[in-house]
């Protein structure tokens, strides 16, 4: 189970992506977080270290790159498209 920050960062990094197609920035994450930049980027350290990102150029979140968007172990709501094809298919 991912801690508190690592956890709301990994939420907010998919869902943001998901509907905005872009990554969101420093002063972005700063904001919907309510947390510091240290802390910030320790939580994102450590998804990196986890694998659920990858963060090859640090110098920007921009260049994020979300491997799983879920925490392990959790189980995944429908998304839209599973949906329609649960009413095509079966």
């Amino acid at each position: 189970m991912l801690p508190d920050i690592e956890r709301k960062l990994l939420r907010i990094l998919f869902n943001f992506f998901r509907q905005k197609r872009r990554m969101l920035t420093m002063p972005e994450l700063k904001v919907k977080t309510g947390r510091s930049v240290e802390d910030i980027k320790s939580g994102l350290l450590s998804l990196e270290n986890d694998n659920y990102i990858t963060w090859e150029d640090q110098s920007d979140t921009r260049h994020i790159v979300i491997i799983e968007g879920w925490e392990r172990g959790q189980i995944r709501p429908m998304s839209p498209g599973d949906a329609n094809r649960y009413f095509t298919e079966y």
